[in-house]
């Protein structure tokens, strides 16, 4: 299976130290470089101040499963910078990578940028799906588990109606019976 990621469902399960999740689920992910340098940019950063979770994204980089790859065609370079007039840079190369590698899927957290990516034949995953799959393959072992880091996830800043937490709350627990 080949999987995509952006930036930020990698960050959301590195922030709440369940990054492993995605090696469990998907064997490995690709991400484009614009992604590898947004997630290790607060490196770069004068202050000095480092989130502790990078360290388990250098981690999945160095383990081999964390895979940093450019499109190599040039039509799909033009697909990522013609992109990029409507979406970030990791957004738009996140697109451009699942369409060169015929990806089996892309973990996008941005509406825009997901509306685009379907349009273009990819399907997609927000992390709240992926968590409802680690879910049914029983990497997470129960409903109370899942409630925790779906609410961990939103604690650290992602956003949701609260229709689609219950319905995912619902969609978990049904699961589980």
């Amino acid at each position: 299976m080949i999987v995509i990621s952006d930036t930020s469902p990698i960050i959301f399960f590195a922030k709440i130290g369940n990054l492993t999740l995605l090696k469990d689920l998907y064997l490995k992910i690709f991400v484009p470089n614009a992604v590898w340098e947004e997630l290790i940019h607060p490196l770069s950063k004068p202050d000095g101040k480092v989130p502790p979770d990078i360290k388990y994204e250098i981690k999945a980089k160095e383990e081999g499963w964390l895979i940093v790859k450019d499109p190599e065609k040039k039509e799909y370079r033009e697909v990522a910078l013609n992109l990029t007039k409507e979406l970030g840079r990791g957004e738009a190369y996140a697109i451009a990578l699942s369409l060169e590698l015929n990806a089996d899927l892309l973990l996008i957290n941005d509406k825009k940028a997901r509306i685009i990516a379907e349009s273009k034949g990819i399907k997609t995953k927000w992390s709240s799906e992926v968590l409802l799959d680690a879910l049914e393959k029983g990497i997470i072992k129960d409903y109370q588990e899942f409630n925790e880091l779906l609410d961990k996830m939103i604690d650290i800043g992602l956003w949701m109606e609260k229709t689609q937490y219950k319905t995912l709350l619902d969609k978990a627990n049904e699961l589980k019976k």
